[in-house]
Formats: structure tokens, sequence, C-alpha cells
């Protein structure tokens, strides 16, 4: 038998990818005309992440960022459909400083524990070739942007100050699937690559 540390191939060797939405374009991510199913962009953020004098001042806004907050729980939940993920590092610029405003740019890291699931070939939603891990993850993300989704969930209403149970909509934005692709980047920023060594101690 062996003596010494042995090491577990079968360890996890997670891969790390950064998420960055730019959402500059209101044609894009719409910001004005009221409560329609295609407002509110992303966003991690719901109306509770903002101090009293920040909440949404109007049913409308406060809707609109109930939608927003639903389109990142499908960017979650469509990452952790292709492997065990965690969300990190989460950065909302600073246009979002309160609960009426609508975040330009999101960005987070996306640490996926067993990255080998993950494919790497594949068409993407705007008919384009995927070739690389990233390339799918940034569709995925970009097709959860777009899902279409009805949940009844908490939304502030300004105008009452109060909390209220209701049932949001949310639909792509005015963009093409391709203008959509567009908004989204992805990178590698860290993957490691267990190597072990054969009976002569070469390694593999």
């Amino acid at each position: 038998m062996p003596s010494g540390f042995q090491q577990n191939i079968n360890q996890l060797a997670p891969g790390f990818f950064r998420v960055v939405l730019t959402m500059t374009s209101t044609t894009y991510y719409p910001t004005t005309g009221g409560a329609e199913n295609d407002r509110g962009g992303v966003t991690p953020n719901s109306s509770d992440s903002f101090s009293t004098a920040n909440l949404p001042t109007t049913l409308a806004y406060g809707q609109n960022r109930a939608r927003g907050n639903m389109r990142f729980r499908n960017i979650v939940n469509a990452l952790s459909g292709l492997a065990d993920c965690q969300i990190l590092d989460i950065e909302v610029d600073s246009d979002e400083s309160n609960g009426d405003a609508q975040a330009t740019t999101l960005a987070f890291t996306a640490k996926f524990d067993r990255p080998d699931f993950i494919p790497a070939t594949g068409t993407d939603i705007a008919s384009g070739s995927i070739t690389t891990q990233a390339g799918y993850i940034k569709n995925e993300v970009a097709k959860a942007i777009r899902l279409s989704t009805t949940a009844t969930v908490r939304v502030y209403n300004g105008s009452t100050g109060t909390d209220n149970m209701l049932p949001i909509t949310v639909t792509h934005t005015g963009a093409t699937a391709s203008q959509t692709l567009g908004t989204v980047a992805v990178t590698l920023i860290d993957g490691t690559e267990l190597t072990t060594a054969d009976s002569s101690g070469d390694a593999e």
C-alpha cells in the first residue's frame, strides 16, 4: 500500500466566471412608460434593500422593481440548473440609488463547483455558434433575461406605503435576441485543473 498523502482525484475543482450586464440602452432595457411588463431591468435588489426614505414612490415603480428582481432570480435559477452554482461578489452601479431608479450595470461572479458539467458547444438564442463554456453561460443568462414569467410576489406601493402580494409578469425587454446577447459579457476568471500522477510519478 502506498504511503504518504494521496490526492483524491474526485475532489472539486471549481470554475469562476464573471458576468457583466450592461443595461445603459433604454431601448433594450426600458425605464419609462409606467409599469409595462418589459420594465425594471435586472437587479438583485428588492424594495427591502432600500431605506424608508428611498423606497419606490408609486405602485408602478414598486412593480418595476419586482420585475427586475424576478429577472435576476430567473438568471440564478438558470445558472443553478447547469451545475452546483453560487453567486458571489454582486455589484450594482450607483445609478440604482433609490427604489425608483433602474440599474444600468450589474456584475457578479458565478462559482461552479463542478464546471465540467457545463457544455462548451451549442447554438445560442440568436442562432450563433457556442464554442466555450463562457459562451454557454452567456446564452443561459440572456435566455433568462428574456424569459416570460408570472409569479405572485411582494410589491411595495409607495402611494399607500404598504406591501402587497400581487401577480407580476415579466416579458423580455424591447431588444431582439441578438441585442440581449450583446448586453451580456461572461469571462472565465479562474478555473483550477487537477493534476494527478501515474504510477511512475509522472504528471498526467
